[in-house]
């Protein structure tokens, strides 16, 4: 009797990822509603009763080829966690599912040699591809800095101003100083990719650039919010996602306010923050700036996204964090919510959570309210 073949995790990985196209098709197969949008490949989540396609995906090319993610539960792997997700079995029956799908029981010579071909093959493509990832990455890092660089730096009586204060109730003048990270540029380029469609949309609007940096206060993306005169007042563009990120912003925030030092004045920047340090987290700039309003005091970011609130890397003398979350009682919002609060918490930090229970969304909708109940009291 030919003894079985053995091979590394590596090499078992390698060969799944060699048919990850025949693997993905069988135990992710393609539901209503599916589609593939530059190598991903969005699909239900044959793990959970999921309802609507876009929040499980799986990469089938570039630097993450074969990983998949779950944006609503924020579950991940490879593709041998994607059998033992899709049976819901064990870690060994997912290797024993493996194997017979790859057809290992064959061990003749031959058959090893091609295997580890392919593998091997399976490999140099995905570093291939991660090279291109890092030198992309690297491109859009500097176009980034580029565009927040070429944009205006003060944004007294711009549309950026207009906007905060009079769709906002973000009156910076009445702050002193404006946050630096913030910039004008007047004829900022926009494109959107229906992903559904194909449509393209295409124009150039005034902008609100923001510069993103990682803890050590490098720019690492630029978010921009598009504008537009609409109404008699200046607000976002009628355009699909107004608001979008050059540049990979992950584990990044928008440090948007220092807040006060230990003697009073502009507090140190992020990287050089007392120990002992309280930092205030929002979703977005204007609930960031909605904080900056009510405790200006205090050292407030913006971390773009829900998915990245608790990945935002901090420096270890921050011991607290505030979460600035909306008021969303969606499964996904509250798991990801959960999630950051476990984030942080393992990092050693005291975290607390604050959700407007005064009516409304947000911080910001609470700062509306609170100017509105100040003229209506006037």
């Amino acid at each position: 009797m030919t003894a079985r073949q053995t091979y590394s995790l590596e090499e078992f990985k390698a060969m799944l990822l060699d048919q990850r196209h025949r693997v993905v098709a069988h135990y992710a197969p393609a539901a209503p509603g599916s589609y593939t949008l530059g190598g991903q490949y969005f699909t239900l989540n044959p793990g959970r009763a999921d309802r609507n396609v876009g929040s499980f995906m799986v990469n089938l090319d570039g630097p993450m080829m074969g990983r998949w993610k779950d944006f609503a539960t924020g579950q991940h792997g490879d593709l041998l966690d994607l059998i033992e997700l899709s049976l819901g079995c064990s870690r060994q029956d997912a290797f024993r599912e493996a194997r017979g799908f790859l057809g290992l029981q064959s061990d003749a010579p031959e058959d090893v040699a091609r295997r580890k071909a392919a593998a091997e093959r399976a490999q140099r493509l995905a570093a291939e591809a991660r090279a291109k990832d890092a030198e992309a990455r690297a491109r859009k890092r500097k176009a980034a800095l580029a565009l927040w660089l070429a944009a205006r730096e003060r944004i007294a009586g711009t549309p950026v101003e207009h906007y905060l204060r009079d769709e906002r109730g973000i009156d910076l003048a009445a702050l002193g100083r404006q946050p630096r990270a913030l910039r004008f540029h007047p004829d900022c380029y926009h494109r959107h990719v229906d992903p559904e469609t194909g449509e393209v949309f295409e124009g150039s609007y005034p902008a609100m650039l923001a510069i993103v940096n990682d803890a050590a206060g490098q720019p690492i993306a630029c978010h921009r919010t598009w504008l537009a005169f609409h109404g008699g007042r200046w607000t976002k563009a009628p355009v699909p996602k107004p608001k979008k990120v050059l540049g990979d912003y992950a584990g990044g925030a928008i440090h948007l306010w220092t807040g006060l030092g230990p003697r009073g004045g502009k507090g140190r920047r992020l990287a050089e923050a007392e120990p002992g340090s309280h930092v205030y987290l929002s979703e977005g700039i204007e609930d960031a700036l909605s904080c900056v309003m009510i405790l200006p005091e205090a050292r407030v970011l913006a971390a773009i996204s829900l998915s990245n609130f608790g990945a935002v890397k901090l420096p270890s003398t921050i011991a607290e964090v505030t979460l600035i979350a909306d008021q969303d009682d969606g499964a996904q919002a509250q798991d990801m919510l959960k999630r950051a609060i476990a984030a942080h918490a393992k990092a050693g930090r005291r975290v607390r959570v604050w959700q407007n229970a005064e009516g409304g969304k947000d911080l910001n909708d609470a700062l509306k309210a609170r100017i509105e109940g100040q003229k209506g009291a006037a």
